[in-house]
């Protein structure tokens, strides 16, 4: 068996800061510092491209953006691009456990606009930069969005909306300084990324990142290359992705994302699929891929539906393909959900290490599953108590029956039991949730996850995400540092000892 290990899931987005938002500057790097002196052996993160609709980074604009509000004033102080008068009476927003993605997107947007104008744009490093071809479409499709007043592409105006070498030529004579600007964000966020991930890397942190499966019909690629997506002549697709009913949801979810034309990928040996991911190895040790199960076959939902209910699937592009990406990459399967033995079989054949999220398992009354205590887990797993779409432990715990509280409990026990551990007779709240720490620890699994919310016993104020809902809360947390005190971080430097998993 390989080495087991533990990890934190934390958003950048959710570390501490005085801009707003958790950025790639001195925190990040804190982090760091504190995985490694309890012995995590990595720090995985949600998706950094672009955000969309609802802030959520699975929405994303293109699979080639960044986000350009994780990046960090004060690294550009040091490089001589800003000052801290540039800040002066500066709304960042007020509440600093919540990101104001409001007033964030106005006072970045016009700091980094400060910047570029310090920029010299005759850079080299700069120069090459701005002949890789997918930033390059990312850059223009933004620059043509601006023009049209930030419009989805479907609402441009009619001799914008179909692209082609044209509307391409006009805007690089016309909007240069536009297109360079957009290039700019994604150099100073790639400059500022290879400096930080290589921190982690001589900490001995390595850095999960999530690859987005799907895209949003408003993207650079569902604009400027439609040939990739199952769409009609007017470039509308009749079917879009969802989400069968399931515990979140009972009428299922319209995810809204155009579906992949995978026999035409098929042609040309997968190019862009191939191209993406080999970005992600650029930016990250280990690449999981996220809704996993699309590679076998997705749901998806007529294109005026109004819920996820009525549903077909559409096969993906099977076993081949996954077996020859894996060859040259370490990847983890996202396969969160509840799927038939065919879906599951498709990842077991993989051979890649899936996930388990195993709380709803010690309290569920329903769609309970032994295969997926703790006692029960593979040895290739990444197992999850909760993760960003849930309510973190606490919160759960508060929001059970008192029938529910005390099956979980008597489950909690009896995996205590069966792997060992010895517990108090009457667990406090604080107490079910440590136990749920030591049983994920004592676990098989190689590798087990905790959220930041949990190692902080924080309740349901401090959720990251509900799905199928567009709301101020989701995607806002953030921690403080006084939060983590050194008491917390002992014990999760025993626990992690004790069970062998430090790095």
């Amino acid at each position: 068996m390989n080495k087991k290990e533990c990890g934190v899931l934390l958003h950048i987005s959710s570390l501490p800061g005085k801009y707003g938002i958790g950025t790639l500057g001195e925190n990040a790097y804190k982090f760091i510092d504190f995985l490694n002196s309890c012995g995590f052996s990595y720090w995985e993160i949600l998706p950094i491209e672009d955000i969309g609709n609802g802030n959520s980074p699975y929405d994303i604009p293109s699979a080639f953006s960044l986000n350009y509000l994780l990046i960090d004033f004060d690294e550009l102080i040091k490089d001589g691009l800003l000052t801290s008068r540039d800040f002066k009476d500066v709304d960042f927003g007020t509440n600093p456990r919540k990101v104001d993605y409001a007033k964030l997107k106005a006072s970045k947007t016009a700091i980094l606009r400060q910047a570029f104008k310090r920029f010299d744009k005759n850079n080299l490093e700069f120069k090459d930069f701005q002949n890789n071809q997918y930033r390059y479409q990312y850059a223009l499709f933004q620059t043509i969005k601006s023009k049209n007043h930030d419009k989805t592409w479907f609402d441009f105006r009619l001799e914008d909306r179909y692209f082609g070498t044209e509307i391409a030529e006009e805007y690089t004579s016309k909007y240069e300084n536009d297109i360079q600007y957009f290039m700019f964000i994604s150099f100073l966020f790639i400059k500022q990324w290879k400096k930080l991930h290589a921190y982690a890397k001589k900490k001995g942190i390595d850095i999960i990142g999530e690859v987005p499966h799907f895209l949003s019909y408003d993207s650079d690629s569902m604009y400027m290359s439609p040939e990739l997506f199952v769409i009609d002549k007017r470039n509308i697709p009749t079917y879009v992705v969802g989400f069968p009913p399931d515990n979140f949801r009972k009428e299922g979810q319209k995810w809204g994302y155009p579906l992949y034309d995978w026999d035409y990928m098929k042609m040309n040996n997968y190019k862009w699929w191939r191209y993406r991911l080999d970005i992600a190895k650029q930016f990250y040790d280990r690449i999981k891929l996220n809704h996993f199960r699309g590679f076998y076959q997705v749901y998806a939902v007529k294109f005026r539906s109004k819920n996820g209910r009525k549903g077909i699937y559409f096969n993906g592009p099977g076993l081949d393909f996954i077996n020859d990406i894996k060859k040259d990459c370490s990847l983890i399967a996202n396969n969160l959900g509840t799927y038939s033995k065919e879906v599951s079989d498709f990842v077991d054949k993989t051979g890649l290490p899936s996930l388990s999220v195993v709380f709803g398992n010690f309290f569920a009354t329903k769609f309970y599953s032994e295969s997926f205590l703790p006692s029960n887990i593979k040895e290739n797993t990444y197992l999850y108590l909760d993760n960003h779409d849930n309510l973190p432990l606490k919160g759960m715990i508060e929001n059970l029956t008192l029938e529910q509280r005390l099956l979980g409990e008597n489950r909690i026990k009896e995996e205590a039991s069966k792997i060992g551990i010895k517990l108090n007779d009457n667990l406090s709240l604080f107490e079910k949730t440590r136990a749920m720490f030591e049983l994920a620890f004592a676990s098989k699994a190689e590798h087990v996850t905790l959220t930041m919310q949990d190692i902080l016993f924080q309740g349901k104020e401090a959720r990251m995400n509900e799905p199928g809902t567009v709301n101020n809360d989701n995607w806002t947390y953030r921690f403080l540092w006084h939060d983590l005190s050194n008491d917390v971080a002992n014990d999760l430097k025993k626990l992690i000892i004790k069970y062998h998993r430090e790095k």
